[in-house]
């Protein structure tokens, strides 16, 4: 069967005015460094930009904390320098970043701060950028890096352990309002490289007044996939133009993930290391995906849709459900849409979603550390991540931002973003994570085309990707 026969949605029946900026996850990064790898859709880890709504900052109360501008310890008010930032985002990260340097500033006028945006299009090329500059002599003081980059990061020596740092009151203060799992998601081999600021997990949307329409109650916290699939054929009806379905495959790398880790198997072993495409849970978690489409007719043929498409389809009633971390709400927002909530995403063999998260990290050539740490504490700030809350960009890695009535106030089960940190795991990302992300989508879209069944696929891509991370160890990643 090839794709055209497949059940599919017109890029036409979405509604023109919903108009969709970048995603972030930093699933913004997710999206975009997906798009530059996924050889059949031709789509990867953001989509094209639009138009963001303007940011608003405003200050949280930390209640009984020390402020991190009141840090023990801190370099003098009259200290000069320069600070450069090596950094990824968009337009409402720009924003937040502009306000932490303005609040910097108030503190050290002396210190000129550069903020680099670089555009991304994999965490293997960004960090290549950087490795170039640095070779060029322009190497920068701070670093921000997602999770996907932090083994590369760390094998090729670009940014310092913060262990020392986080040890001192101010660092303890900023780390206790931190979850664990954020934390030791951005260590290796037991010392930290990175101070979380943001993340993002996956999540099942759906629509409230498709729902209440269709006389469907709120999943439960604790369905399964039978539920799932019962709920998404209920929602499916309609032909042509007119037709709904029940749910929107979010077909990239990460959004896919949730399937695997709910069925208790992943891309790769526990180690990183090797390739875990032989687990029979694997295949069927590839089958139940690919089932959603040829076998249930739920879900329309992703390969069809750019994947930002999928959000547009769901606002305008089109889709009953979709899965997203946090990042989707920025396009709600925007464009006024609020008949939508999120529940956990449905287990099979066990309750587990994937988490990603993005921080900042002290370059190994900076001559100023002590200042470049302030900066990072600034960036790292409730302040900062308010901000970020309020535009809907991404889960908070403070939890007592996550908990704030800001961050609380939409959807009505807002607080099991944070909560869902209980049972997530982070995205598998091995130092050729580009490399393995590359090899798993490009088998993966020739089983949602049609073209070869999910067993020779994974046969193949198996094979592919043992090579691979061979050839990985025979070079010492």
């Amino acid at each position: 069967m090839n794709s055209s026969s497949s059940p599919c949605l017109d890029l036409e029946d979405r509604d023109p005015t919903f108009d969709l900026p970048i995603a972030h996850h930093c699933q913004s990064k997710r999206v975009q460094a997906d798009k530059a790898f996924q050889g059949r859709t031709g789509w990867r880890r953001k989509s094209a930009q639009t138009s963001l709504l303007l940011a608003f900052t405003f200050l949280l109360a930390v209640g009984g904390r020390l402020s991190v501008s009141c840090a023990q310890n801190a370099p003098s008010p009259d200290t000069k320098g320069n600070l450069v930032l090596f950094d990824f985002g968009d337009a409402n990260d720009k924003q937040i970043r502009d306000a932490a340097i303005a609040r910097f500033n108030k503190r050290y006028p002396n210190v000129k701060v550069i903020d680099q945006f670089t555009p991304i299009s994999s965490w293997s090329d960004y960090l290549n950028k950087l490795v170039n500059q640095i070779a060029s002599g322009k190497a920068p003081d701070l670093i921000h890096i997602a999770t996907e980059g932090v083994q590369l990061a760390v094998r090729k020596n670009l940014v310092i352990p913060l262990d020392e740092l986080t040890s001192e009151p101010s660092g303890k203060e900023l780390l206790s309002d931190v979850d664990p799992s954020l934390v030791k998601g951005f260590s290796v081999e037991g010392k930290l490289y990175l101070v979380p600021v943001a993340w993002n997990n996956m999540m099942v949307y759906y629509n409230t007044k498709v729902f209440k329409d269709a006389g469907i109650a709120r999943p439960a916290d604790d369905w399964n996939w039978d539920d799932f699939l019962s709920i998404a054929k209920r929602l499916t009806s309609g032909e042509g133009p007119a037709k709904r379905f029940g749910f929107g495959i979010p077909y990239f790398n990460f959004g896919l993930t949730p399937f695997w880790y709910s069925n208790d198997t992943a891309v790769l072993k526990d180690d990183l290391r090797q390739s875990n495409l032989t687990d029979p849970k694997f295949l069927e978690a590839v089958k139940f995906v690919d089932g959603l489409v040829r076998e249930n007719g739920v879900s329309p043929d992703p390969a069809n849709t750019d994947p930002n498409a999928v959000f547009q389809l769901f606002a305008a009633g089109k889709i009953g459900m979709t899965g997203g971390g946090h990042w989707p709400m920025q396009f709600f927002k925007a464009n006024n849409f609020n008949d939508f909530d999120v529940v956990p995403w449905p287990k099979n063999k066990t309750q587990k979603t994937v988490f990603g998260a993005d921080g900042w990290g002290i370059s190994t050539k900076t001559k100023q550390k002590a200042i470049a740490w302030e900066m990072v504490k600034e960036l790292a700030s409730a302040e900062s991540q308010q901000q970020a809350a309020g535009l809907g960009v991404a889960i908070p890695a403070r939890r007592s931002v996550a908990e704030s009535k800001e961050f609380l106030a939409e959807p009505e089960h807002a607080a099991l973003f944070y909560e869902s940190l209980r049972y997530a795991a982070p995205v598998q990302a091995s130092a050729n994570y580009a490399e393995v992300e590359r090899i798993l989508m490009q088998h993966l879209s020739q089983v949602m085309a049609g073209e070869v069944k999910p067993e020779e696929a994974l046969k193949s891509a198996n094979e592919e990707l043992s090579a691979a991370m061979e050839q990985q160890a025979a070079e010492g990643q």
